[in-house]
């Protein structure tokens, strides 16, 4: 009957800390995968709003570029070996230097 007990609470805190460590990377907007799934290749230039870079983490071995669209706020994933994707990568790295 003890060792039932036990077990019974060796089991939920152990699921108490893998919740409570889930949670914890969500809140730090760490996500435990890749963000992008598919990349976008095509010219979409005159219609981003802004473009984020996300390098490379334990969480994800790619580089990832995300742009939000002007019209429609819709978030998507640019192929970073694209030309054009490479030239707005270049144009941030630039504009960030004091």
């Amino acid at each position: 009957m003890t060792s039932k007990i036990i077990s019974v609470c060796v089991i939920v805190f152990l699921a108490f800390l893998t919740i409570i460590e889930g949670m914890s990377l969500r809140g730090l907007a760490v996500d435990p995968r890749c963000r992008c799934i598919e990349t976008e290749s095509r010219r979409i230039g005159k219609h981003i709003k802004s473009v984020e870079l996300f390098p490379p983490s334990p969480h994800c071995k790619d580089l990832e570029i995300i742009a939000t669209l002007m019209t429609t706020g819709q978030e998507i994933c640019l192929d970073p070996s694209a030309p054009w994707v490479k030239k707005i990568i270049d144009r941030i790295i630039v504009n960030r230097k004091p």
